[in-house]
């Protein structure tokens, strides 16, 4: 049995962070001198889905069932999480972009085993030596995207809280590889260990002390540009089922069950996107190159962990009647 689902249009409101300062001189807002940081949060960024999903389901013989599905995304939005602040704050529109948890393309394959060796009379048989289960599921993702940005000074205002800014164009030529090996090296190989060659550097106007304060830099490119590692792993489930006799109060559905889970069953490393090294460099104002990042699009063992979970067993144990 195939089916193909297509899930519709979803969208959502976000609440954001800004510096009021900024948004200040955006919008020709005059400002106090002595209240030099307030922050401002609003209900007013946006977020839609779209996406996807074609399902094969086939019931094999000898108790095998299988199932595949593929499953076509785009997540976008203006903030992926609560009291998201962007380095452009005077326009929430500007974050528009790949949501953090977008993923575009995933598969899955599902299969269930569930044999029966013994029927009719030979019942008690089957309670003993029967009641086995085993299941799985191979998992495999194209990955989340990431921010690539260049530290800044004094944007805006000295001291603003701002000290980045996302490049100004990409310059083309970077590699778009996206298995985990890339991702593990000394550095990473779609950008040689020098991602400057690739990005162009934002200008700005370096702000004065507060209340002064700089205009405002021009947006760059889009937010999560760039795609991290994809994903993959297997995870499987074997269980067996010890029927007991017909007995008082338990009746004769009573059954002794042992079950064993096992998560990413092959250990497989993952990168967690998440902790991903998204600094290319530092700019001045001018887009001068001040500094080379060469871990850029590396993980960053203190930034959230560089590695998802790794294979992790759980074992139960229940007893039904």
């Amino acid at each position: 049995m195939a089916t193909i689902g297509y899930l519709g249009s979803q969208s959502r409101h976000l609440l954001t962070q800004s510096n009021f300062n900024v948004i200040a001189l955006a919008h020709g807002i005059a400002m106090n001198p002595k209240a030099n940081f307030v922050d401002y949060y609003s209900n007013t960024a946006n977020g839609n889905y779209n996406g996807m999903t074609a399902t094969l389901t086939h019931n094999f013989a000898h108790e095998f069932s299988a199932e595949m599905q593929y499953t076509w995304a785009k997540a976008m939005d203006e903030g992926s999480g609560p009291y998201t602040m962007d380095p452009y704050p005077f326009d929430v529109h500007e974050a528009y972009g790949r949501s953090d948890y977008n993923v575009q393309n995933a598969f899955k394959i599902f299969g269930l085993w569930q044999p029966v060796f013994f029927h009719g009379s030979n019942n008690w048989l089957e309670k003993t030596v029967g009641g086995w289960s085993l299941g799985g599921i191979i998992n495999v993702h194209s990955g989340f995207p990431f921010n690539p940005v260049y530290n800044t000074t004094g944007v805006y205002y000295q001291g603003s809280g701002y000290g980045a800014l996302r490049p100004a164009a990409y310059l083309g030529g970077a590699g778009s590889k996206t298995s985990n090996s890339v991702f593990m090296g000394a550095k990473n190989t779609n950008y040689g260990g020098n991602a400057t060659k690739y990005f162009k550097p934002p200008t700005y106007v370096q702000g004065p002390t507060f209340p002064a304060v700089a205009p405002a830099p021009t947006p760059g490119i889009h937010r999560n540009s760039l795609t991290g590692p994809g994903y993959r792993d297997v995870d499987a489930s074997l269980t067996k089922a010890f029927g007991l006799p017909k007995m008082p109060v338990l009746g004769s559905a009573a059954v002794f069950e042992i079950r064993a889970d096992a998560y990413n069953l092959f250990n497989t490393t993952n990168i967690n996107t998440g902790s991903m090294d998204d600094t290319i460099g530092s700019a001045a104002p001018d887009g001068t190159i001040t500094q080379i990042n060469s871990h850029f699009g590396l993980p960053n063992p203190n930034n959230g962990g560089a590695a998802l979970g790794s294979r992790t067993v759980q074992l139960q144990a229940r007893f039904s009647f």
